[in-house]
């Protein structure tokens, strides 16, 4: 749920490491260590010796282990994704690359290393080494016949790799090959599905991404309906009649649940009355009156609506329980720099500082720390902020609106008409929309 626009930047690097750390389980995420079982002393040792640096010593005791266990992966994997540790930051990534590498060089004819290499090259938006790498693991996977289990699993990932390279490349046709391929390796695995039914959707095929998509929740019931997701994707493609024909038969099928209440609730701030979003939230807050979700679309509605002491009340709702919500600081950022009061501006800009500091690739909280500034009469910082973003590519419709109002009140007519007629291109709403 976006507070501000349809505007989404991925963060590939942290994609990745979500990737890896979920296909290789808990004991990436900087307890790899401590979680080795107490029969591998020698993978033990190798690690603790490849994070201190000691490159030949992680060599020997891996190399001890492999002769007990010939069918395990090459510990040079583990030591890689031993680098995931919170504690590395930035700098793990390169070592974890580093291992990684000398691993497809030590050990050229298993998979594994080639995959997770072809999953940063993916990242990292070079798709022909991601093909290439990825064609080279699946002709090593499906010789690895010692080890049944690790064989089909690298047999997925490799699926997985070529279906999110045809994906990014938008060969629809080829993804959805590579996709059919997968519901036949795992056909309990929703998340294959809904990938699916997304990219027959993409590809023309809306009543087929209709059937694979409620199989998905059926497998999944945590997903979301397919009606939904279909309006969601109609109106980021700008068609919104569509969108809401889906939407409405999303609300007529499933019109007491409350994620599609607040779903219908976002969509419908695009085209629909204030009252009638504050009615599908007011609903959904009725059925799930502690979701997280509701208050905070609910402070949203309250923000549009400049009723800026009540979108406090629910943004605080959020905070005490989830003090990390960005969304919610977001909002509560937001709800406190209009009301104009000093004491109030000054809680703005702690949280607003807050969430930029602790979520520094988000736009929304960057812009919402820009216009704090605005509101404390710090242009050149708000200005540096918001030109940060412009040059990376990543400034959003409000942000643009920031960046008018900076040169709007600096003398810069010229640069103030750009920046609003690039605010108003957008379909989706924000709440300075209307100022703009």
């Amino acid at each position: 749920m976006n507070i501000f626009s349809k505007h989404w930047l991925p963060t590939l690097f942290w994609f990745f490491i979500a990737t890896i750390s979920a296909a290789f389980g808990p004991a990436q995420q900087g307890r790899l260590v401590s979680a080795v079982p107490p029969e591998n002393p020698e993978l033990s040792a190798g690690i603790h010796a490849a994070l201190d640096g000691d490159v030949p010593a992680a060599e020997r005791f891996f190399a001890e282990d492999r002769k007990k266990r010939p069918q395990a992966r090459p510990g040079g994997i583990d030591a890689a994704m031993a680098f995931l540790a919170p504690s590395f930051e930035f700098t793990g990534f390169e070592k974890m690359r580093f291992w990684l590498e000398k691993t497809a060089e030590d050990f050229p004819n298993d998979p594994e290393a080639f995959l997770l290499l072809a999953e940063i090259a993916m990242g990292e938006n070079r798709y022909l080494e991601c093909s290439m790498l990825t064609r080279h693991a699946k002709e090593r996977a499906d010789k690895l016949d010692e080890n049944s289990a690790r064989k089909k699993d690298m047999l997925v990932k490799a699926e997985v790799l070529f279906s999110g390279v045809a994906q990014r490349k938008q060969r629809w046709t080829e993804a959805i090959g590579h996709l059919d391929k997968l519901r036949q390796m795992e056909p309990e695995n929703a998340e294959h599905l809904h990938r699916l039914g997304l990219i027959q959707y993409r590809a023309g095929q809306k009543d087929a991404a209709v059937r694979t998509l409620n199989d998905a929740e059926a497998k999944d019931a945590t997903r979301m309906p397919a009606l939904v997701l279909l309006a969601q994707l109609s109106e980021d493609e700008g068609n919104s009649e569509d969108a809401a024909k889906y939407i409405a038969q999303a609300l007529e099928k499933q019109g007491d649940a409350p994620r599609v209440l607040l779903a219908a609730a976002e969509l419908e701030l695009n085209w629909s009355p204030l009252s009638r979003v504050r009615e599908l939230v007011e609903k959904a807050q009725k059925i799930a009156p502690d979701s997280v979700d509701a208050a905070i679309m609910m402070g949203i509605v309250h923000l549009y609506s400049r009723e800026f002491e009540l979108a406090e009340e629910q943004f605080m709702r959020v905070t005490e329980s989830s003090p990390d919500d960005s969304r919610a600081m977001t909002g509560l950022a937001l709800a406190l720099s209009e009301q104009k009061d000093p004491r109030q501006l000054r809680r703005a800009f702690a949280v607003a500082k807050k969430n930029a500091d602790e979520n520094p690739r988000s736009t929304d909280a960057q812009t919402t720390l820009a216009w704090v500034l605005i509101n404390v009469n710090s242009l050149d910082e708000a200005e540096k902020i918001l030109l940060r973003l412009f040059d990376a590519h990543d400034l959003n419709s409000p942000g643009a609106y920031y960046l008018a109002v900076i040169f709007s009140r600096s003398n810069r007519k010229d640069e103030a008409i750009l920046f609003l007629e690039s605010a108003l291109e957008t379909k989706a709403n924000y709440p300075k929309k209307e100022a703009a």
